[in-house]
């Protein structure tokens, strides 16, 4: 036990990181990177100040003060450069980022996978410590779309949001279930992974039984995890990495040769119609945000074979409208006892600039819902990604749920924070069969693992408010003036005496009227972006039309 003092053998003081950088001098770590004149000059000035000290030499308090200055300010400029080179500055205040996952546990391993001999001509340099979230100055000669491209593959090499895309379930359970239980599909075939992340798609494939894995992903740092990932679980042999953007890599890719991608020396694994499935995590709030099927569109038209296989394969676009609880403002009516009004304008004032991405409750939806757009995955073209939908129709929900139930989870400290003590305490009508207030419209996608690839398990992923939530949540579309909707068999309808324009509080509508457009953004700076626009219209009872109304939003 301790008591023997077993514990105090030197053999239990070696390090165990040879060159951890606490077994340092902050000096020592400091000058890593130090030209050779800085540090002469450093080293000039200890001994000047050493001989200085042996000489019993004594100095006034200006050349002091002068003295200091100097040391203060060397030191700040050491200090200035290492953060510089760890990606930050000494104002920011990310002690709690993470580092950049490649330059911290794989050194910047080559793409080919063969890390390059130390101090060789060809040895990478390690890319700079950023802190989470953190965008790099657009590059001298670079345009501005390849700077937001850097920036979108950069924040792709963090293990946060990897985590945060594992750890959702629903997604993450639908891709194995496609992969791993439809052998008709995998089994034996050769299977492209585009934006294969850590690689976690690419090994289901190949434990469901595929021949060969390619997985693609634009992140330097996160494809050597992927590829690393592969080898650790056995599957060295199965799966090939390969780094790189698609759109690149495609211009370099073999036309011609053995359209099974079986060459000994196969150099070049992207071949001309090689791949018998194509899978992809490619989707983006609400649905299109960050243009990454663009990139499947071209890899599907390129390497898959005609006929091929690609999951999911079939991509759905739902509304529905909202009410006041799937919004904020319900927890400033009460925030222990006091009200916040001028926080609820800004807020009101705020959601209507943009659209919101935020999980929405299938108890606050307030509305039926319906299906705007289907797309075939198969076969549908970038150009067609753009588009207005088809016209649905809105009415209040039959299913017995209003939508505007009191639900303590909305207000201050989920109920502990509301005392009930002000006027806005209760947020639903006194009359529970009066008209339900909408406000918004909530979007959502849902894609499809149909039965036409997916024969043996066909599946269904969504981010329905209805269904467990994801990652993705909803989108939220948000109108300037909420609208007050009758509700079946209420009390209060279109037909009682009523004032006002069409969807007023005093003049209730029987349904709403709604068209969702989707384009891609044309600024380059958002060339990722996603413009949506949505077009509404209340409608009576006997039919007739209010104002049309058409708002552009952000995603």
């Amino acid at each position: 036990g301790i008591a023997r003092g077993a514990h105090r053998d030197e053999k239990y003081l070696s390090p165990a990181l040879e060159d951890d950088p606490v077994l340092f001098d902050w000096e020592d770590f400091v000058g890593v990177g130090m030209d050779a004149d800085a540090l002469e000059d450093d080293q000039a000035a200890e001994q000047a100040a050493k001989r200085a000290q042996e000489g019993g030499g004594s100095e006034d308090d200006a050349s002091v003060t002068a003295r200091l200055r100097a040391e203060v300010e060397t030191l700040r400029l050491r200090v200035l450069e290492m953060s510089q080179r760890l990606g930050e500055t000494p104002e920011d205040e990310m002690d709690d980022a993470p580092a950049n996952v490649g330059a911290l546990a794989l050194g910047q391993r080559a793409s080919s996978g063969d890390a390059p001999e130390k101090g060789g001509a060809n040895e990478k340099q390690k890319a700079p410590l950023r802190p989470r979230g953190a965008t790099e100055p657009k590059p001298a000669g670079k345009s501005a779309s390849q700077a937001v491209d850097e920036n979108y593959f950069g924040s792709y090499s963090y293990f946060d949001i990897h985590r945060v895309m594992l750890d959702d379930v629903a997604r993450t359970a639908a891709y194995r279930v496609a992969l791993e239980q439809n052998p008709s599909c995998v089994k034996g075939k050769r299977v492209l992974d585009i934006g294969c992340g850590t690689g976690i798609l690419s090994m289901f494939a190949a434990r469901g039984g595929a021949k060969k894995v390619v997985g693609v992903d634009g992140a330097a740092d996160i494809a050597a995890v992927a590829r690393a990932n592969a080898e650790h679980n056995g599957f060295r042999d199965v799966i090939t990495v390969v780094q790189g953007k698609v759109e690149e890599l495609l211009k370099k890719a073999d036309v011609g040769g053995d359209e099974n991608g079986d060459d000994v020396n196969d150099q070049n694994v992207l071949r001309k119609h090689s791949f018998d499935v194509l899978v992809s995590e490619w989707m983006g709030y609400a649905l299109l945000f960050e243009s990454m099927f663009d990139t499947v569109i071209e890899a599907r038209d390129f390497l898959l074979k005609p006929g091929g296989a690609i999951l999911p394969d079939v991509a759905t676009l739902h509304v529905a409208g909202f009410g006041r609880n799937a919004t904020s403002l319900p927890f400033w009516d009460d925030v222990y006892g006091f009200e916040m009004p001028c926080v609820q304008k800004s807020l009101s004032e705020d959601a209507v600039k943009t659209a919101i991405v935020a999980p929405v409750k299938g108890a606050h939806v307030v509305t039926d819902s319906a299906e705007i757009k289907r797309l075939d995955l198969a076969s549908v073209t970038a150009k067609e990604l753009d588009f207005t939908a088809r016209e649905v129709v809105l009415a209040a929900r039959t299913d017995g749920v209003r939508g505007d139930e009191v639900d303590a989870s909305v207000t201050a400290g989920a109920g502990e924070g509301a005392t009930g003590l002000t006027q806005r305490s209760v947020v639903v009508d006194v009359d529970a069969g009066g008209p339900v207030t909408v406000h918004g419209i909530v979007l959502w996608f849902d894609t499809l693992f149909s039965e036409r690839f997916s024969a043996e398990t066909p599946g269904v992923l969504s981010t329905s408010p209805h269904e467990r939530q994801t990652h993705w949540a909803q989108t939220m579309l948000h109108f300037p003036e909420p609208i007050s909707l009758c509700v079946p068999n209420g009390s209060k309808t279109a037909k009682n005496e009523t004032s006002g324009a069409l969807g007023a509080s005093s003049n209730p509508c029987a349904s709403i009227k709604v068209r969702v457009g989707m384009a891609k953004c044309a600024e380059e700076e958002r060339v990722r972006g996603l413009d949506v626009s949505l077009e509404y219209v209340c409608v009576g009872a006997g039919g007739e039309e209010g104002e049309r109304k058409a708002r552009m939003y952000r995603v």
